[in-house]
This record gives structure tokens, C-alpha cells and sequence, in this order.
């Protein structure tokens, strides 16, 4: 099997080669990226009509390097990725699908981390969608995402498992990171004795039983 993965940052390549390499050695990968996807999302607080075209842009390379399936690897990119698909041919799947359905059926006290402003509620809504009756809540810390692209993968993960304890304080039964970038936190957060859920982990057991 041949994955075409589109980034948003460089951070977010390590996770998903990693998890892969771990459950799927066969598989074949390759990353596509654009930072400038995340940085204009950041710089307008959403999507718009330019974030758009550029999706398509990466996402048409991708299909053009004649992959199996495309994984976007970009939490900002999923809520357009139904969108997306009459451009494309071949199977395209959000990175954190497997994970937020996971959350929505084994869960109803949902407790959303992010390091980027727009991913937070972008989660939020997507798992409202998919889940009746859930209850969502979010922390937001982008102090965490600088640090991590500085290298300081220490103080990012202590970051995200302080959101964390935030959001058990107010009921959370179980912590989805919202983003692939922050997987390394996933046992910092452990630490607080509440299940987390991670997109790398979840959508690589996905891919490889369907």
C-alpha cells in the first residue's frame, strides 16, 4: 500500500511516519507539505476561499504520484475535506476521523486539546456532528505549538497535559489532541490517569483493518 500524507508543518511528519513504522512496515509513505496552508488559516482564523484552492493544489499532487489513499494530516483542512472530493478519485481520509469517532462511541464527556487557534473548534464541531448528545470542551494553548517548532518537545508536552488537568477539573472523561504535532504528549498526559486519544495512533489501526 502506497499513502499520499498532506501536512500543514513539518511537526506533524515524524507522528504518522512513526506510527506507521511501528504497526505498518509495508507500507509506503509519502509526505506532502504546505506551511503556509496553517499559517494563512492562523492568519485569518478559518478557511477561505484561497485555503481551498490550495487544498486541491497539494491534494491533486498527491493523486498524481498514484497513491492508494490520501490521509490529510491537517485538522484546519477537515471540516472542507467532503468538499474536496469531486476533484479527487481515489479514497481521501481525515487523520483524526478514526479518532473522534472512537471518542464519540466510547465516550459523552469529550475533552478537546489544541495548539492551534482554529483546530480547537473545528474538533469541537466535528464531533458534535458525528455524536449525539456528547459534551465537548476545549483548551487552546498555542504557546505549546511554538515551542514545539523551537524543539522544546518537553515543555510542549507539559503544556498540553496542564490543559489536560484543566479540562478533567471540569468533567472531561476522556482527551483527544486535536492535532497530529501533539501525539508526543500523549503519555505526559497518561500520567493524569484519564484515557487520551491520539489521530497517528488511531487513523494507522484504521487504515490497515479497512
Amino acid at each position: 500500500m502506497k499513502i499520499g500524507v498532506i501536512h500543514a508543518t513539518c511537526n506533524a511528519v515524524p507522528p504518522l511516519n512513526e506510527a506507521f513504522r511501528s504497526k505498518g512496515p509495508d507500507v509506503t509513505l509519502l509526505n506532502f507539505v504546505d506551511e503556509n496552508i496553517q499559517y494563512h488559516a492562523n492568519q485569518k482564523e478559518g478557511i477561505d476561499d484561497k485555503t481551498f484552492r490550495d487544498f486541491v493544489n497539494i491534494a491533486t499532487k498527491a493523486q498524481e504520484a498514484n497513491v492508494d489513499i490520501i490521509v490529510v494530516a491537517c485538522t484546519v483542512l477537515t471540516p472542507i475535506i467532503e468538499k474536496i472530493k469531486p476533484f479527487i478519485n481515489i479514497p481521501i481520509l481525515a487523520v483524526d476521523y478514526p479518532m473522534l469517532r472512537r471518542a464519540i462511541r466510547d465516550y459523552k464527556k469529550i475533552g478537546v486539546i489544541a495548539t492551534t487557534a482554529p483546530s480547537a473548534p473545528a474538533t469541537k464541531k466535528q464531533l458534535e456532528q458525528l455524536g449525539e448528545n456528547v459534551i465537548v470542551d476545549t483548551e487552546v494553548n498555542t504557546q505549546a505549538m511554538d515551542l514545539l517548532k523551537q524543539g522544546n518537545v518537553s515543555e510542549h508536552n507539559r503544556l498540553n497535559a496542564r490543559s489536560a488537568s484543566k479540562l478533567i477539573n471540569r468533567g472531561a472523561e476522556v482527551i483527544v489532541l486535536a492535532q497530529i504535532t501533539q501525539a508526543s504528549a500523549k503519555e505526559e498526559i497518561k500520567k493524569l490517569e484519564i484515557p487520551v486519544l491520539t489521530s497517528p495512533e488511531e487513523a494507522v489501526n484504521y487504515i490497515l483493518e479497512n
